[in-house]
């Protein structure tokens, strides 16, 4: 320390009652230096490269550091100063990381420097435009506790994807064939790679970021939440026209490939509950399909084959209002726009009939007799409506006795 003091450094002050003797301990010179001297003695702001060698040199690396980085354009050395000594084991730093930057117990007389808030704070500067870059200085917080669940690392990962919307770049992308692959995440060889995706999932679909958290969840190999999110999604739109681009687009087509995929190579989604659900969804949105597409008898074979409704010889009412119990309730919600559809569709072949137009599901026994079977199909549907626990829309019980009753 003296090689390295000035030649101009002050002597020491007169003997207080805490000084004992006249050699000074380490502590009594720490103390000197930077609270009874301290940055107006020293002209810190106009010299502060030789301020912060004073306390270095006297071994307060945590004070050092907090006044390094209080000057903005020395806010870079501070950073990479500090992540050197605690690469060190040299740095006293505290466990919550929105405390102040220094935090001092005057009683103890020690001081603890928030390394985890400067280091988060440095990386904003450039983390969305080089999120590879500020993942390095992320992962020397890995450890660090956020909450007794919550690791520092794995939320300022999150954070970061969230924010830059980069998720395939820093966290990978979900192959065809089921593999994953790699991102920027992987470099760093964590043993928890799929418990920081899906801690990140878990704050995408927190913040609204449904297909975000749905891919995310996905290549954690959450196979329930990729299900459960997407009933949820698909229940919304499965009865909207099929128009390119637009939400229910994209919700279909990468129901689709997971479908597709999970179909292939199996999934660990409970088969009676979520999974059943899914797959349901999926075939009700191809009958929507048909249907807006004026395939009104293939929409019309794809509804029976489904037996949601009470189309089929032998089906009685009764039999479907007991099955409609047994759904979860993003299949119930497409019921209102599926009988609406449903009894559309007989409304339109009735007319067909009545006009002498050829339907090709016209049974034996000529017209009057096919006109028959489509009201009584048109009145179980009205029962059913009628029939079944849920609550119709104010005007949807109206419109389907209005083509009822056209037909009569």
């Amino acid at each position: 320390v003296q090689l390295e003091v000035p030649d101009d450094f002050p002597p020491p002050p007169p003997p207080s009652s805490h000084h004992h003797s006249s050699h000074l301990t380490l502590p009594e010179l720490q103390r000197m230096l930077l609270e009874e001297y301290g940055e107006r003695h020293f002209n810190a702001r106009q010299q502060p490269y030789l301020y912060f060698k004073v306390l270095l040199l006297t071994a307060q690396f945590e004070a050092a550091l907090e006044f390094l980085w209080r000057i903005d354009y020395l806010q870079v050395h501070a950073v990479h100063f500090a992540i050197a000594l605690q690469d060190m084991k040299l740095l006293c730093v505290t466990d919550y990381m929105h405390s102040q930057m220094l935090k001092v117990d005057s009683i103890a007389g020690t001081r603890e420097l928030n390394f985890a808030r400067m280091v988060v704070n440095y990386t904003r500067r450039f983390a969305l435009t080089d999120p590879r870059e500020a993942l390095e200085y992320f992962f020397l917080l890995k450890g660090t506790k956020v909450s007794e669940d919550r690791d520092l690392f794995a939320t300022c990962v999150s954070n970061l994807a969230i924010e830059s919307r980069e998720f395939e770049m820093i966290l990978g992308k979900m192959q065809p064939d089921g593999v994953r692959k790699a991102g920027c995440v992987d470099k760093f060889q964590l043993d928890n790679t799929a418990e920081v995706i899906a801690f990140v999932a878990v704050e995408a679909a927190e913040k609204g970021l449904h297909e975000d958290a749905i891919r995310l969840y996905d290549l954690a190999q959450n196979h329930e939440k990729v299900m459960q999110l997407l009933n949820g999604q698909l229940s919304r739109v499965a009865s909207d026209p099929p128009v390119p681009h637009s939400n229910r687009d994209r919700l279909y087509t990468l129901a689709l490939s997971i479908a597709d995929r999970y179909r292939a190579e199996g999934h660990s989604a409970s088969k009676q509950k979520a999974g059943f659900t899914f797959f349901l969804l999926l075939d009700i949105m191809h009958f929507f399909d048909c249907y807006h597409s004026k395939k009104i008898d293939l929409a019309l074979t794809v509804m029976k084959q489904l037996k949601l409704l009470p189309l089929q010889a032998g089906e009685t009412v009764e039999q479907k209002v007991t099955a409609f119990r047994n759904y979860h309730n993003e299949v119930r919600l497409c019921f209102p726009d599926i009988l609406l559809a449903t009894m559309n569709i007989l409304f339109t072949q009735y007319k067909q009939t009545s006009q002498n137009l050829p339907t090709p599901t016209k049974q034996d026994g000529g017209q009057e007799k096919f006109k028959t079977e489509l009201r009584r199909l048109a009145r179980a549907l009205i029962t059913f409506a009628g029939m079944i626990p849920y609550q119709m829309p104010g005007d949807s019980n109206a419109r389907l006795v209005q083509m009822e009753v056209l037909m009569s």
